[in-house]
C-alpha cells in the first residue's frame, strides 16, 4: 500500500513539472510576439530641400539711419515789419520765385523813394561838377578816370547809389519768395503779427531725392565704397523698401567709434519724409562663395550642423560659416557644391533620419 503511494506522488510531481516547463515555453514566446508587433518603424518627415551652389554671396551691413531732403532752404525775414499775408500752408508743393506771403511795406516804400531822390539829386551834382571840368555825364567814357572818380566822391554820387541798392532790395523782400521748389514746411509766420515774434517765415523742403544718414563701426568700413547699393525699409512705411547708393564716407571716426555715411536714395511720389527713421542694409558682393539658406544651419553641442539629403535619410554634416545676411550664409567648410542641404522641418532631425522630399 505504501508502495502504491510513493510511486503516484512521482508520476504526480512529474506531470507537475512537465506542466510547468511547457507554460514557461509559451510565456517567452508571446513576450516577443509582443514586442514585435509594437516595432513601428519611425515615420518619414517631409523636408524641403536645396542644392549648395557656388557664386556670389550677398553681403549686409545692417545699421539705423534717418533721412533728410538733399535740399533744405530756411525762409528768413529779412526785413522786420508787421506780417501782412501769408499765402501758403504746410505741406503745400511751391516752385522757386512763388509769393509765399509779404510783411507791410509802407517804410520801405517810404525809404525807397527817399533813396531814389538822394540818387536824382546827386546825378545832378555830379553832372555839374564834371561840366566844370568840360564834360558831361553822356560823356563818361572819354573822362579820366580819375577826374570821373573824384566828381563822383565830392559829388555824392557813390554813397547815394549803395542805398538806392539797398533800399530798393529791402523793398523787394517785403514780398517773401520761395527761393527753391519744394513742400512747405514749419511754417511759422501767422497774418497781423511783427516778423520779429518769429524766427522765420517757414522751411522748404526739395523732397525729389533724400540724404539717408547711418553709422557704421570702423571695423566694417572695409564693406563699404562710393557707389554701393543701399536698401532702407523706413519703419513708419511697414513692408515698403527703397534703395540708394552710398555718396559719401565721411572721413573721421568719432569718439564712439563709429563713421558717419551717407547714401542719396531717389523719392519718387515723396512717400519718404524728412526726419524718417528706416532699417538700413548695406550691400556687397562677395565672389566664389558656397551659398545656403540660413534655416538650414542648426546649433548641436555647441557646432554648426547642416542635414544634408542621402538616399532617403538625413545626414549629419558639421559646418563652418563666414559671412552671413538676413537670408542665406556662407559656409567654408564641411559641404561641397552640389549637395542637397535641409533648409525646412530640419529642427527635430537626427542622424540618418528617415525623410522625404517635398
Amino acid at each position: 500500500m505504501l508502495t502504491k503511494s510513493l510511486a503516484l506522488l512521482v508520476i504526480t510531481s512529474t506531470f507537475y513539472a512537465c506542466s510547468s516547463s511547457k507554460g514557461g515555453d509559451d510565456t517567452a514566446a508571446d513576450a516577443a510576439d509582443a514586442a514585435r508587433l509594437s516595432y513601428v518603424e519611425p515615420p518619414e518627415t517631409r523636408v524641403e530641400v536645396t542644392s549648395v551652389e557656388r557664386g556670389s554671396f550677398e553681403l549686409e551691413l545692417v545699421s539705423n539711419g534717418h533721412l533728410e531732403a538733399q535740399r533744405k532752404a530756411v525762409v528768413p525775414f529779412v526785413v522786420q515789419e508787421q506780417i501782412k499775408a501769408v499765402h501758403v500752408r504746410e505741406g503745400e508743393r511751391v516752385n522757386a520765385g512763388q509769393l509765399l506771403g509779404a510783411v507791410e511795406p509802407f517804410t520801405y516804400q517810404k525809404r525807397l523813394d527817399e533813396a531814389l531822390n538822394r540818387h536824382q539829386q546827386s546825378l545832378i551834382d555830379l553832372e555839374d561838377r564834371l561840366l566844370g571840368f568840360g564834360y558831361r555825364i553822356q560823356d563818361s567814357l572819354k573822362i579820366p578816370e580819375d577826374q570821373l572818380r573824384m566828381a563822383k566822391l565830392r559829388s555824392g554820387f557813390n554813397s547815394a547809389e549803395i542805398s538806392l541798392e539797398e533800399a530798393r532790395r529791402n523793398f523787394e523782400t517785403t514780398s517773401i519768395k520761395a527761393p527753391i521748389t519744394g513742400v512747405v514746411t514749419n511754417l511759422e509766420a501767422r497774418v497781423h503779427n511783427p516778423s520779429t515774434a518769429f524766427q522765420k517765415f517757414c522751411d522748404i523742403l526739395d523732397l525729389s531725392s533724400m540724404h539717408l544718414v547711418f553709422y557704421l563701426l570702423e571695423t566694417e568700413l572695409a564693406g563699404v565704397e562710393q557707389g554701393q547699393l543701399v536698401e532702407l525699409r523706413p519703419f513708419a512705411l511697414q513692408g515698403e523698401k527703397f534703395e540708394g547708393r552710398v555718396s559719401s564716407i565721411n572721413p573721421m571716426v568719432d569718439e564712439k567709434g563709429m563713421v558717419r555715411i551717407t547714401a542719396t536714395v531717389p523719392n519718387k511720389g515723396e512717400r519718404l519724409m524728412d526726419g524718417m527713421n528706416a532699417r538700413v542694409l548695406l550691400k556687397k558682393q562677395i565672389p566664389n562663395c558656397l551659398v545656403i539658406p540660413k534655416s538650414a544651419v542648426l546649433y548641436r553641442q555647441n557646432r554648426q550642423v547642416v542635414f544634408v539629403f542621402e538616399d532617403g535619410k538625413s545626414i549629419w554634416k558639421y559646418v563652418e560659416t563666414g559671412h552671413e545676411n538676413s537670408t542665406h550664409v556662407a559656409v567654408n567648410e564641411g559641404l561641397e557644391e552640389g549637395m542637397e542641404v535641409i533648409y525646412e522641418n530640419n529642427l527635430n532631425l537626427a542622424h540618418e533620419s528617415p525623410v522625404v522630399k517635398e
